[in-house]
């Protein structure tokens, strides 16, 4: 039934082996597994990559951690300037439901998240069988690509290989994305002795990382023709509306933008934040300052801004909206750069009396620390040396506290912040973080800011295997016993108090140093930003919770 070179194997080891080649090919290197025994041939080969030095393995037991894991790693992968897909594998039936929330913030974020799902043979399906679901190959509809790969197939590295390939872009959006292998696996599903003892994967060969597939879409060239028109011959009437990027480099577009003299309104994950040309407490401007936007007649949307409801307003407005496509940044730097290079625009300075400067003058009123929270949060931004941290924070009210805090902090001793911005959601931050953290200098610990919430939410992505060594990761949970986010939303207006603290502040009543001991993890309490800032300096991973007032007493926070 195979070919060579896995002609003399069992079908099930034949198949495992093909897709790990393929794997390799595609530039995986980080595969995390969790344990099962339909997805047993996958992990044997990946086992036998894994002690050849071909890839590094991860364990993890449940899967949504493990997901979640794997997206933190490939986002990490991104930002550190070496992007390439990273997969994670699950046997059959429920436990693939469990990749569902990783992977739909993989699709929203363009990250090339790899589901491998071992599945019973298709002869199973519709028949009732012990974990079969009839449309396993079809249960992450996400996916910007997928394959079902047949028991004992021989053509299973070619299969496997074209649907990785879209992960890196090579779909029709043009985009990175999380794509599922389904792979059908029928027994016997260990190796024989031979198999076990046939040292094949010291031939595994591991090309070197292919580079991401850029788009080519019509669409994106006029989108960035247009966004240059705008940022060069109408400058005066144009802002920057910047969102999170998901890691996609920006290559000079900070200069090329600050250089058209337009007003770049940033969230704090986006690293256009720290441009001379970003203004400070941009929604507060954006509200109080209604001469500024009846002059603004063209936004130009870079990655996604989610965060701000001013934001959504200025959007949903009758302005001419130019959104450049996630991954196209560097394109519309260097079309910028060659509109200035050929003297069509002149370069215009954030002078005080400027576009810009009009902008950033206005956001400047309205920074501050804003309380004991902000404060906390503003330790949590400044290095402690001379190397800038990573922070990646947590959606909610953590994010947008950074927010408000950000511009205080001097852009060189100021963290790069990182998030979770594809679907926004508090699921899966620890092992997110952890993961990010895996692909980094493990030397410079990544900072989790997260809610006492998303951090129950995600307990179990503490636990690791037995032996491996904590994650230089430092988490920071900022403990107000519930979700304090909805006590500045509308849900916090005085006639609906009798339905607040049950329904949306949710308080728990719980501290975490009994669940970091239980999960192995340092814990560290902290009352003010002094204590906190010691706690950071020292770089020790592990948990730093901060008591904060409940949230059902919001004005005291």
């Amino acid at each position: 039934m195979n070919t060579s070179p896995d002609q003399q194997l069992q079908p099930s080891t034949a198949v495992a082996r093909a897709v790990v080649r393929a794997l390799t090919a595609a530039g995986v290197r980080d595969v995390v597994i969790c344990p099962g025994s339909r997805s047993a041939p996958l992990t044997y080969a990946l086992a036998q990559s894994a002690a050849a030095g071909k890839i590094t393995a991860h364990v993890r037991i449940d899967e949504r951690s493990a997901a979640f894991l794997a997206l933190g790693l490939a986002k990490g992968h991104r930002i550190a300037g070496h992007p390439r897909p990273v997969a994670v594998v699950t046997t059959s039936g429920s436990a693939v439901a469990n990749l569902h929330p990783a992977f739909a913030e993989a699709a929203y974020a363009h990250l090339p998240l790899i589901a491998l799902t071992a599945d019973r043979p298709a002869r199973l399906r519709g028949t009732g069988a012990n974990q079969t679901l009839d449309a396993q190959a079809t249960m992450l509809p996400e996916a910007v690509a997928g394959c079902d790969i047949p028991s004992g197939a021989a053509d299973a590295e070619a299969i496997a290989g074209r649907c990785l390939a879209a992960a890196r872009g090579a779909g029709p959006g043009g985009q990175p994305g999380p794509v599922q292998v389904n792979v059908q696996f029928d027994v016997p599903l260990v190796p024989t002795a031979a198999e076990a003892a046939d040292g094949w994967a010291a031939k595994l060969t591991c090309a070197p990382i292919p580079a991401p597939i850029p788009a080519t879409e019509t669409v994106e060239t006029a989108q960035i023709a247009a966004a240059v028109e705008a940022l060069t011959k109408t400058s005066g009437e144009t802002i920057v509306l910047a969102g999170d990027v998901h890691g996609f480099p920006l290559a000079g577009l900070a200069a090329a933008l600050e250089a058209t003299g337009v007003p770049i309104l940033a969230e704090p994950s986006c690293p256009l934040v720290d441009s001379s040309a970003a203004v400070p407490a941009h929604p507060q401007v954006l509200e109080a300052h209604p001469e500024l936007l009846d002059e603004c007649r063209r936004v130009v949307v870079i990655g996604k801004p989610t965060l701000f409801r001013p934001d959504a307003k200025l959007l949903a407005s009758d302005r001419q909206i130019i959104r450049i496509p996630a991954g196209a940044e560097a394109g519309l730097a260097s079309a910028l750069d060659a509109e200035r290079e050929a003297g069509c625009h002149a370069e215009r300075p954030a002078g005080a009396g400027g576009w810009s400067g009009r902008w950033i003058e206005a956001g400047r009123k309205h920074t501050g620390t804003g309380g004991r929270r902000a404060e906390i949060v503003q330790a949590a931004l400044t290095a402690a040396g001379d190397v800038r941290p990573h922070v990646y924070a947590a959606s909610s009210s953590a994010i947008r506290v950074i927010a408000k805090t950000i511009h205080a902090v001097p852009v060189e001793r100021r963290a790069h912040v990182h998030a979770s911005r594809g679907l926004a959601g508090i699921d899966g931050l620890i092992s997110t973080a952890t993961g990010f953290s895996r692909a980094r200098d493990p030397a410079v610990p990544v900072r989790l800011i997260i809610g006492d919430l998303a951090m129950l939410h995600e307990i179990g992505g503490l636990l690791r295997e037995a032996g491996e060594e904590l994650p230089a990761v430092q988490i920071i949970v900022l403990n107000d016993d519930g979700g304090q986010i909805f006590a500045g939303l509308e849900h916090g207006q005085d006639h609906l108090v009798p339905y607040f603290e049950r329904y949306f502040a949710t308080p728990h009543g719980r501290d975490f140093a009994d669940l970091a001991a239980g999960y192995g993890w340092p814990h560290t309490r902290v009352d003010n930003a002094e204590e906190l800032a010691r706690a950071l300096a020292a770089g020790e991973a592990g948990i730093i919770e901060v008591p904060l007032p409940s949230v059902a007493s919001p004005a005291a926070s």
